[in-house]
């Protein structure tokens, strides 16, 4: 099937339904873990669905030079599956849109874009990062969580702030929850919980508690508990109400102390105290 090239009203080039060897592929330049097996089940699943039905959503993709390079983010999974199934005899084309603007705005719009596979803690930290660098407004980059994690605008910070401590931990903490440590899995919360502690002995702290886990028949390590928001705030209360206490304590004590004209007080005071002893 012979590509299909579309142009705007002034004449230029704006995407159309091209062959997938006709899209160059930038080593590199995705932030996702391409390598993962997740991402390669994900892309297994995506050639067997295009084979079926072809690509449904259109890729972006950049003109330059003559030649058609995928654009960051743009539907790597989707390209590198249609790539594979044109290798195994489908014909079809891919739909393409052409996408102009810098580096950091092509990046956000391909994360926001994000509805399919989600990105793991470290690729939309290392993702993040680069925003960073490119200096993006922090205030901006918070909200830069694709909605096939979240799209509840509180957690979408969290999980920011989170994969940005991630991709900050030293490389051996970040190998830990890539890989595993002997079989066991490690959360990123608790390797965030771990670099912050200690980067020097975070990743040693992560082998004891795989360590751990491993000899408890447990898969996964997993950030430790403190107290709940619902026991921090009884023992709040609790500690409010006796400061309360004491400090009615002291005042009955002054009040009975006060004997001169003061005897409603007094009496007041004494059956407070009265009460107190009971």
């Amino acid at each position: 099937m012979a590509s299909q090239i579309e142009k705007d009203s002034t004449g230029s080039l704006r995407g159309g339904n091209l062959a997938p060897n006709e899209i160059i592929i930038t080593p590199g330049q995705n932030y996702r873990d391409m390598t993962s097996d997740e991402t390669k089940a994900h892309i297994a699943w995506l050639k067997e669905s295009i084979k079926a039905e072809g690509v449904k959503n259109p890729i972006d993709v950049i003109y330059s030079d003559g030649k058609w390079y995928l654009a960051p983010g743009g539907g790597e999974c989707r390209l590198t599956a249609a790539k594979l199934a044109q290798k195994e005899g489908w014909k079809g084309l891919v739909p393409c849109f052409q996408v102009k603007g810098d580096e950091a705005y092509l990046l956000k719009k391909s994360i926001l874009g994000n509805t399919g596979l989600p990105p793991s803690l470290l690729d939309l930290g290392k993702a993040l990062q680069q925003l960073v660098d490119w200096k993006l407004p922090m205030e901006e980059i918070l909200h830069c969580v694709p909605p096939s994690i979240t799209t509840d605008p509180s957690k979408a910070i969290r999980v920011a702030r989170k994969a940005l401590e991630l991709n900050a931990a030293p490389l051996a903490v970040k190998e830990a929850v890539q890989k595993g440590v002997d079989g066991v899995k490690i959360s990123p919360a608790r390797a965030v919980a771990e670099a912050k502690r200690n980067p020097l002995t975070a990743a040693e702290n992560l082998k004891t508690a795989a360590a751990k886990a491993k000899e408890k028949g447990q898969p996964e390590v997993k950030r430790e508990k403190g107290e709940g928001k619902a026991l921090k705030a009884r023992k709040s209360q609790e500690n409010s109400i006796a400061e309360c206490l004491r400090l009615a304590d002291a005042l009955a004590d002054v009040a009975v102390d006060m004997t001169l004209d003061r005897e409603e007080v007094i009496a007041c005071a004494e059956k407070y105290n009265e009460a107190r002893n009971r």
